[in-house]
């Protein structure tokens, strides 16, 4: 009979180092207590997360254990601790507390459940709470929603590109400033909607979906293609449209579209078109006439191209990024590894913007309102702050700048004007002469002042020398080298604009050197006030 009893009392000792071993080795931490609050179990992760339990009243629970509300300041009373509501009768879940004391000295926020342990006729015999550290989990929340902030503000305010987001539907996610300047529509009164009926007729909208179906299927991008839409006034408007889609937390396919207005582009276009109509049906005397509208529509279509090619580059590392930020914030990541890929995608936005402002540019000057804004102007000191934005630009392309002037030049010109020559002339130097020395001269005299920037690079072939200042041209076709052919021919729109004069001299492998020349003083400032407007030829 007594080995019967020990043999007993032996298999319970296993059954219960067994359930011992089983809680121990549990990722949530275990806490029982009996019907008096006096604690009688708990498991490894509860004493490395807040201690061993000491021997303390519940009364004593808040400051024996340093138990908080969430707001980690406000003491958490013992009526309101889940292992004394649960000795109470009540089962309380997810309740979210903060815990600081000697063994969480940095204080850990912890999420728990509680439950009473029931005897005979339902009396309460104890109580059990279960609770875990959510700390990480709620920086990585906090930093993925500081991520999603940027980048909704990154999206809503970048200037010239509508961007908008849609499900696999076609409804509506978002939509930013610059889709409701182009479109005339707010987002609050389109989200939620799909564009039949606004922007696309039923056909385009069932071709719309059809695209982003197909994207869902492949993964790959639409576009740039040309869509024509219409404006909350009726009125028709072309866009260039690059879709593509990004991965969401839930799996749900989310698409972003970029949209660029070419409608003044389509305008010129379809007139272009007309003209050449026109001048097929006119007699022999008009041919040279009508050659040179083809030449026109074909400068165009290798303009669309490049353009294209520049518009599309930063969307593929835009992509990635976005993809990365969502891989991160699936893994809990910290804000320190969200940050950079934020930075990226903000600055290959900021690429596209630049990209669209060049053509507002050529828009504004094809259409001859190029506006200047004279004023009394330093020379001198404008450089200077070009210069020390390039400073990046320069440092990287391995470039020594020499720019030896400090002393003032006086003038009446556009500053903002000038700047973009200033800029695009360096931007110039530091591309095409990569690893040498960029020099950057000044001099004036009473009524002239002289502006030249010379870098040691490529050279420019003599037959290349007099094309470099029209539309499109390049004077290296390397693909290497990028950009819309559009530089320089800005710059002799400017200085022309303000009565000067830009040239070239250059040999291949030996470097170019650009001189402008710029009247001082063509107004006196008493004529200065308000824009002048000068129409511009093309």
């Amino acid at each position: 009979m007594t080995e019967y009893v020990f043999s007993g009392v032996r298999e319970m000792q296993a059954e219960s180092a067994l359930l011992r071993g089983a809680l121990d080795v549990l990722d949530d931490a275990i806490v029982v207590v009996d019907q008096t609050g006096k604690f009688v179990s708990w498991n490894r992760t509860a004493a490395r997360l807040v201690g061993v339990p000491v021997d303390a009243s519940p009364e004593a629970w808040t400051e024996a254990f340093g138990v908080f509300f969430p707001d980690e300041r406000t003491p958490c009373p013992t009526e309101s601790i889940p292992l004394w509501r649960a000795l109470q009768g009540e089962r309380v879940e997810d309740v979210e507390l903060y815990v600081k004391n000697p063994r969480a000295p940095q204080g850990i926020h912890v999420l728990a459940s509680a439950r009473p342990i029931l005897g005979e006729q339902g009396r309460v015999r104890g109580g059990v709470v279960v609770f875990r550290d959510v700390t990480l989990a709620k920086v990585a929340k906090a930093a993925l929603g500081h991520a999603e902030a940027r980048m909704r503000a990154i999206v809503s305010n970048t200037p010239n590109i509508a961007i908008e987001g849609y499900d696999l539907q076609g409804r509506v996610l978002y939509w930013n400033r610059a889709a409701e300047r182009l479109f005339g529509w707010s987002e609050d009164e389109v989200v939620g909607k799909t564009l039949d009926g606004m922007m696309l007729d039923t056909p385009s909208t069932a071709k719309f979906v059809e695209t982003l179906e197909e994207m869902a299927r492949t993964g790959i991008p639409n576009g740039p293609k040309e869509w024509s839409c219409y404006r909350k006034d009726g009125s028709q408007v072309w866009v260039y449209s690059t879709i593509f889609s990004i991965p969401t937390i839930t799996g749900a396919c989310e698409f972003v579209c970029m949209d660029v207005d070419v409608t003044p582009l389509k305008h010129a276009e379809n007139r272009i078109r007309e003209q050449a109509q026109r001048m097929e049906a006119q007699a022999t005397d008009n041919a040279n006439l009508f050659h040179e509208a083809l030449e026109a529509i074909s400068a165009r279509d290798d303009f669309l191209a490049v353009a294209s090619h520049e518009l599309r580059t930063p969307l593929t590392p835009l992509k990635l990024q976005l993809e990365r930020l969502v891989r991160d914030a699936r893994a809990g990541a910290h804000q320190e590894r969200l940050a950079p890929a934020l930075e990226v995608a903000y600055r290959q936005v900021g690429r596209l913007a630049a990209l669209i402002d060049c053509l507002l540019d050529v828009s504004r000057i094809t259409a001859g309102k190029l506006d200047l804004c004279l004023d009394e102007v330093d020379l001198c000191a404008l450089v200077h702050d070009v210069v020390t934005r390039f400073g990046r630009e320069i440092e990287d392309a391995g470039c020594q700048l020499s720019f030896p002037h400090d002393k003032p030049i006086l003038g009446a010109w556009d500053r903002l004007r000038l700047e973009q020559v200033v800029t695009n002339l360096l931007g110039n130097a530091i591309k095409y002469g990569r690893g040498k020395p960029i020099e950057i001269g000044l001099e004036a005299d009473e009524g002239t002042a002289r502006l030249t920037v010379r870098d040691h690079g490529v050279g420019i072939a003599p037959e290349d020398q007099g094309k470099i200042f029209e539309r499109f041209e390049r004077a290296v076709t390397n693909q290497s080298f990028g950009g819309l052919g559009l530089g320089l021919w800005i710059v002799r729109q400017i200085v022309e604009t303000h009565g000067g004069t830009v040239r070239v001299e250059s040999a291949p492998g030996k470097g170019s050197t650009f001189q402008v020349e710029l009247p001082r003083w063509r107004r006196t400032l008493d004529e200065l006030q308000g824009p002048l407007s000068i129409s511009q030829g093309t």
